[in-house]
């Protein structure tokens, strides 16, 4: 599956990216923050059946597929044989796929939170306080109110910097219309989907999808990672921190190199822990925010 680069991914990156400290938590300013009530200290237990895939390893490879089939396989209807687990695919790629219930949230809100708190780190960080410690918009597209939720996002790019299994990770996501990936749309249902790239290097290093769907009780996630899916994008040097590595990869040779090296080492480098750490984010995060987010979007719906 190819990416097409667009006009956010182009921008520069935000201008808080250098300046803005990096620390885990709320300090005194941001406890005044109007939203700030709905921060605690540390996310919810992850469901149990988290856990129990968690003790469970490695599923079969058999299991897994790769991002190619995401579109059909979320389409069906029921469960997968791996709806909460991961898998190493024969190439190197890591697939992971976590299933989060959520009691009386729908998928209108997570479009909304995905349109909504990617302006203010303080917001970022209501959504898992044990590991978000950055984030910054190449558009922030807040002040026009004439777009959806979705037209905030969707071909926009997060800036994030995280823990995520103890390692500080430094990352852009850069969010993709669902059709451009085969993905149909379907009543009360949203899928997000976004290109994982290094934010310091123009180096895709994943595939995520979140498909959100109604149940009896509220909606339910359905996530799917697939992580060593490498690749170099054309990414202007504005649009990387200054330095020279992004120098030489956004040069004409750089890219060359990159194009041919990038997918053949990236699986082989993903660390063997990759996957239960992706799952425990993951499942802890969605479950966290899930137990608040019906009264945050109640309150902030239509603010910037």
């Amino acid at each position: 599956m190819r990416y097409e680069v667009s006009a956010a991914d182009r921008a520069p990156m935000p201008v808080s990216y250098a300046g803005e400290p990096r620390y885990l938590g709320y300090r005194a300013a941001e406890r005044s923050l109007p939203y700030a009530g709905f921060f605690q200290a540390a996310t919810r237990p992850i469901q149990e059946h988290v856990v129990h895939a968690l003790v469970g390893g490695r599923a079969p490879a058999e299991f897994g597929y790769g991002v190619d089939e995401v579109a059909d396989r979320l389409a069906r209807p029921g469960y997968e044989r791996l709806e909460t687990g991961w898998t190493r695919l024969p190439g190197g790629v890591v697939m992971v796929a976590v299933h989060t219930p959520m009691p009386d949230v729908t998928a209108a809100m997570w479009d909304w939170w995905f349109g909504w708190h990617g302006r203010e780190t303080a917001r970022y960080k209501l959504w898992h306080p044990d590991a978000h410690q950055y984030t910054g918009l190449g558009e922030d597209r807040s002040a026009d109110r004439t777009l959806t939720d979705r037209q905030r996002y969707v071909g926009n790019v997060s800036y994030v910097d995280e823990y995520v299994g103890g390692r500080l990770q430094r990352l852009a996501i850069r969010f993709v219309d669902p059709e451009k990936m085969g993905i149909a749309p379907a009543p009360a249902t949203t899928h997000i989907c976004a290109r994982v790239t290094l934010s310091a290097h123009p180096v895709a290093i994943g595939w995520l999808v979140h498909q959100v769907r109604p149940t009896g009780e509220g909606s339910e996630m359905r996530s799917r990672f697939f992580l060593g899916d490498a690749a170099t994008l054309r990414l202007p040097g504005r649009a990387l921190p200054p330095g020279p590595a992004a120098r030489l990869l956004t040069s004409p040779a750089g890219r060359a190199v990159g194009g041919a090296l990038v997918p053949k080492a990236a699986p082989r480098l993903m660390p063997a822990d990759t996957g239960g750490a992706m799952i425990h984010h993951c499942a802890a995060e969605m479950n966290h925010l899930a137990g608040f987010l019906p009264r945050l979007y109640e309150r902030f719906w239509d603010t910037p």
